[in-house]
């Protein structure tokens, strides 16, 4: 009985001894843990388009560097329209609340002319050169400037008489200039963690100047890198109609707008200035009516920089032909120059707006 017992474990023993590598082999082998995937960097996009923007080409712009973002791997989240350097005075708050690492603002410029070529009596050739500029910034959440890039793009419809959709080719040169730019400001590094916020300064204050009259430093028009050729035209405009309205003006050199929040002490200590007037103008044109519109934006910006106050006009110049968008350019700016200024500074009579000529 004993020894039948003790076969048995053995035979018993031996069938264990045989299952368990067959048990070991069948079993599935452990599936290995995915590697960790990186973290895309996440950048809020400002959007080309300010509030108020009539530009038709506008939002074509910021869905255009959008797409050419995501296409790198870059991950953007479009914000809401809203004024460029207001942006750059909230990046802290707009960083936080959106979950990013710094911002994203692009401007830029278009202009399109007219070329006549007379074949004979009867054929007309019309060839309408566009180039378009395209700046994008990318802001630290400190409100600093991290890097900027400006690429063009160009395009040059050409037909018999007629050439067709006009504002085609502006979309199309903005559309080269996009894909430009985003490949200049990867290659140039973009920020992949968040820095530290500067703590934001008091409203109320100023930094005076040594001379006991309230004066104020001009920025001049046009950004570095997609300045109009007019741009010194218009700015010397804006600085004689401001000092024959009695304000003590000084132009600044060529300044980048988007650098003036964090360079604002210094640049009123160096001028001797009470604040700082920051002006930026688009001039839209229309391919079929050959009017002109001007959107101009006064920021007034306080030597801690903050922004006191903002103020926008419009104006608009028609035209039955695009002959000289230059010309056009400059008087378009011109007239919404005197409300800009009496919005900027409603308690100086000198600017309240006494009828509608400019």
């Amino acid at each position: 009985m004993f020894r039948t017992a003790l076969q048995l474990s053995v035979v018993v023993a031996f069938v264990i001894s045989l299952s368990i590598p067959g048990y070991a082999s069948a079993r599935p082998a452990p599936v290995p843990s995915p590697a960790p995937k990186s973290t895309a960097t996440r950048l809020l996009l400002v959007p080309y388009q300010e509030p108020g923007s009539t530009d038709p080409h506008a939002a074509a712009v910021t869905a255009d560097i959008a797409t050419d973002l995501a296409a790198v791997g870059i991950r953007a989240v479009v914000s809401t329209p809203m004024n460029h350097l207001r942006a750059v005075a909230d990046a802290a708050r707009l960083c936080s609340t959106h979950h990013t690492v710094g911002l994203l603002i692009p401007d830029g410029r278009y202009e399109q002319t007219m070329k006549r070529f007379s074949v004979t009596f009867f054929l007309t050739i019309l060839r309408y050169p566009t180039h378009a500029a395209l700046r994008l910034d990318e802001i630290r959440c400190s409100g600093r400037v991290h890097s900027s890039e400006v690429a063009t793009g160009d395009d040059a419809p050409s037909g018999v008489d007629s050439v067709g959709n006009l504002g085609a080719a502006v979309d199309s040169a903005f559309r080269i200039a996009a894909k430009r730019v985003v490949r200049k400001i990867i290659g140039a590094g973009i920020s992949t963690t968040a820095s530290q916020p500067n703590s934001l300064p008091s409203p109320t204050t100023n930094i005076a100047p040594s001379a006991g009259t309230h004066s104020y430093l001009v920025l001049p028009f046009g950004q570095p890198g997609i300045a109009d050729p007019r741009a010194s035209d218009i700015s010397n405009a804006f600085i004689k109609r401001l000092k024959r309205l009695g304000f003590t003006v000084t132009l600044a050199p060529r300044t980048d707008d988007l650098r003036v929040i964090a360079r604002a002490a210094r640049l009123c200590a160096s001028d001797a200035v009470n604040d700082i007037v920051v002006p930026t103008i688009r001039v839209e044109q229309s391919e079929d009516t050959g009017s002109s519109f001007a959107s101009l934006r006064l920021s007034l910006v306080g030597c801690r920089g903050t922004i006191r106050r903002q103020a926008e006009a419009h104006a608009r110049i028609g035209s039955a032909l695009i002959v000289n968008f230059g010309a056009k350019a400059v008087a378009v700016a011109e007239r919404s120059m005197k409300p800009a200024i009496a919005q900027l500074f409603p308690n100086s009579p000198s600017t309240i707006p006494t009828g509608s000529t400019p």
